[in-house]
C-alpha cells in the first residue's frame, strides 16, 4: 500500500537495541538496519514485563487513573528471510499501560491465537492474510484460523477483547493479558466478524459491525456485555469498510467506492478503484433496520473517523480523516518490514474533513487541510455534539511516521499542535475526561511515542485544552516495543 497505518506510525531505534531488548529484526544481519526500524521488529516471545516505567518529565496529574491498552502487530519474521506479506498481517501483542497513584507499569503479550499456535511450531509463515499469500499446507476452515487479532481493543463489563476486523474478537484476562479464547456472543454467531471499531455510547451500550462482501451485520451489546441484538444490513457492494459511524438515532454504513468482489488471498490485491460510484451512505435507524435511507457524496477513501452527531433538524455531520484516491496499494508495509522505506509520497496526503449529510439531498464536505490521521473524540460524547477532535498530524519527511499531536475545534476553525520533531514518533492519543469534569476541554490526551533519542516508548499526558504547551507529564519504559494500531482507555 501507498498509505495506511504504517505512514503515521514510525519506528525508532538504533540497531543496538534490539540486542537489549531481545527483539528480533524484521530481516537478516546481511544489510544494516535503519534506525526507524525497531517499530518492526519481532517483539520477545513471551512478551514484556510487567515492569515499572519512569517518570522523566513533569507531574503524574492527580485523578489519572486506568488503564491504557494499545494492539498491533509485534511478529514479522520466521527464521532469517520468512517475512510475512504486510505488517496488518503481523501477530497481535496487546499492551497495557497500568496508571495509578502517579506510577505507571507497562505489560505487553502476544494474543495466543490459533495463526500464531500454528505458525510457532513451524517456525514459518503459514496462514494468508491481508497481504500474505500464505502456506499451500495451512488448512484454512474459518476466518479464526487466520485471525491475527492485531489491530484494535475493547473493554466491556471487565473483559478485554482483542480485535481484528474480518474474524472474531478474542477474549483475554485484563489484568494478566493471558488469552482465553474466541468470543462467542451467540452460538449462531460462531466466527461471525467482529470489526475493530465498535462504537460505545454514553450509557455504555456498544455497537459493532460484522462485514462480508456487500452483507453487514450489526450487534448490539448491554454495557453488562450481553448480545442485545443482532441484524442484518446490505450495502449492495462488497466495499472496504474498516471503521464507520453512529448518532444518538442512527447508524452510518460509509460506503466508499473501493471494492473487493473477489476476498481472495492476498486481500489487498483484489481491490478496484471506481470513483465514478462515489461516497455513499447508508442511514439506519437504530430502532428500526427496516428504516433506511441513503446519501451521495463525492468519491473519497478513508480508513477511520472520529465520531458523528446529529442536528435538531436531523442533520448529520461525521468527522473522518479522507483521501482524495485511494491509499492502498499492494506490497504496502513490506518495504518497512524489510527495513527499505525510501520516503514519503506527495500524493499520500489525506484531510480531516466534516461530512455534513442533510436530511435530503447529497452530502457535502467541509475541508480543513489538516493532514492528519486517527481521529479521537471524547468518549463522553460519541454519538453526540461536540467541538473537539484530536489527531496525529505532522507526517515526517524522514521516517515512516508523524511528529505531531493537534486538536481541532470545529465551532473556531482553529487547530491547536504540538510538534515533537523528527526524532520522535506520535501514535494514536486518546481522550481521558477528568473527574468531575463536563466539558471536551477538560480531558487529558494520553498515548505513546517512540523516541529515537532515548529508544525507547514514552508515554506522554496532554491537557485538551493546552496542547500546545507541551506534555504535562511523560512516563518512559527502558525500551521500546512494536509500533501499534488503536487503544482503548478503560
Amino acid at each position: 500500500m501507498t498509505l495506511s497505518r504504517r505512514h503515521f506510525l514510525g519506528a525508532t531505534a538504533a540497531a543496538t537495541s534490539f540486542t537489549g531488548l531481545g527483539l528480533t529484526p524484521a530481516f537478516g544481519q546481511t544489510k544494516t538496519i535503519p534506525d526507524w526500524h525497531l517499530g518492526y521488529a519481532n517483539a520477545p516471545a513471551q512478551g514484556f514485563g510487567p515492569a515499572p516505567l519512569r517518570l522523566v518529565y513533569g507531574k503524574a496529574p492527580k485523578g489519572l487513573q486506568g488503564n491504557l491498552y494499545r494492539n498491533g502487530p509485534a511478529q514479522f519474521l520466521y527464521g532469517q528471510d520468512d517475512y510475512i506479506g504486510h505488517w496488518f498481517d503481523g501477530d497481535g501483542m496487546v499492551q497495557r499501560i497500568a496508571i495509578g497513584d502517579g506510577q505507571a507499569i507497562h505489560t505487553g503479550r502476544f494474543v495466543d491465537t490459533n495463526k500464531r499456535q500454528v505458525e510457532l511450531a513451524a517456525n514459518k509463515v503459514m496462514a494468508s492474510g491481508f497481504g500474505t499469500a500464505g502456506h499451500p499446507d495451512f488448512a484454512v476452515m474459518g476466518p479464526d484460523d487466520v485471525n491475527a487479532a492485531n489491530t484494535s481493543v475493547m473493554v466491556v463489563n471487565g473483559e478485554l477483547l482483542a480485535l481484528w476486523e474480518a474474524g472474531s474478537a478474542i477474549a483475554m484476562d485484563a489484568e494478566t493479558l493471558d488469552t482465553k479464547g474466541p468470543k462467542v456472543w451467540r452460538d449462531d454467531l460462531t466466527a461471525m466478524p467482529f470489526l475493530a471499531h465498535p462504537k460505545r455510547e454514553p450509557d455504555g451500550t456498544v455497537w459493532n459491525l460484522a462485514v462480508a462482501g456487500p452483507n453487514v451485520g450489526v450487534y448490539k451489546i448491554g454495557k453488562d456485555g450481553v448480545l442485545r441484538d443482532f441484524g442484518l444490513l446490505n450495502m449492495g457492494i462488497a466495499s472496504y469498510v474498516h471503521d464507520w459511524a453512529m448518532t444518538e438515532r442512527h447508524l452510518i454504513i460509509m460506503v466508499q467506492p473501493w471494492i473487493n468482489e473477489a476476498l481472495r488471498p492476498p486481500v489487498v490485491e483484489g481491490f478496484e478503484w471506481r470513483p465514478e460510484e462515489g461516497f455513499k451512505f447508508l442511514i439506519v435507524d437504530k430502532d428500526d433496520f427496516s428504516k433506511q435511507r441513503w446519501a451521495q457524496g463525492p468519491a473519497r477513501a478513508f480508513f477511520h473517523t472520529g465520531a458523528a452527531w446529529e442536528e435538531a433538524d436531523g442533520t448529520i455531520r461525521i468527522d473522518a480523516a479522507l483521501y482524495k484516491e485511494p491509499v492502498l496499494g499492494a506490497g504496502g508495509g513490506l518495504e518497512e518490514i524489510r527495513g527499505e522505506w525510501a520516503g514519503r509520497d506527495g500524493s499520500m496526503v489525506s484531510d480531516l474533513t466534516q461530512i455534513v449529510i442533510p436530511v435530503k439531498g447529497d452530502a457535502r464536505l467541509v475541508e480543513t487541510g489538516l493532514d492528519g490521521e486517527f481521529p479521537q473524540v471524547d468518549p463522553r460524547l460519541h454519538g453526540l455534539p461536540r467541538r473537539l477532535t484530536a489527531l496525529v498530524t505532522g507526517p515526517s519527511a524522514k521516517t515512516p511516521g508523524s511528529t505531531s499531536l493537534s486538536v481541532h475545534n470545529w465551532d473556531s476553525g482553529q487547530t491547536d499542535t504540538f510538534d515533537f520533531g523528527d526524532t520522535l514518533m506520535v501514535e494514536e492519543f486518546l481522550f481521558v475526561p477528568k473527574p468531575g469534569s463536563t466539558r471536551e476541554e477538560d480531558s487529558w490526551l494520553i498515548g505513546p511515542v517512540l523516541n529515537l533519542k532515548t529508544r525507547t516508548t514514552d508515554i506522554c499526558v496532554f491537557d485538551a485544552a493546552r496542547v500546545s504547551d507541551g506534555p504535562v507529564c511523560i512516563w518512559r519504559a527502558d525500551y521500546a516495543w512494536p509500533l501499534g494500531f488503536h487503544g482503548t482507555w478503560a
